[in-house]
């Protein structure tokens, strides 16, 4: 049986919409995660969500600083 790749490119979605400190659903972009209340970093290259302490960003390769 094969697998739906639309299924796995919402999965995929739904992940880098989830805060990296407490894993909650982010809804929007925002600048900060309403659940843990933590800074949101997003790469500015292709908009992933960017844990405190990357340097480059998983998605795309861009250095982030």
């Amino acid at each position: 049986m094969r697998s739906n790749p639309r299924a796995k490119r919402s999965e995929k979605k739904e992940r880098l919409c989830a805060c990296p400190y407490c894993d909650a659903n982010l809804s929007k972009p925002f600048p900060f995660c309403k659940a843990c209340g933590k800074e949101i970093r997003f790469c500015k290259s292709c908009g992933q969500v960017l844990a405190a302490e990357a340097r480059v960003c998983p998605g795309c390769g861009t250095q982030v600083g």
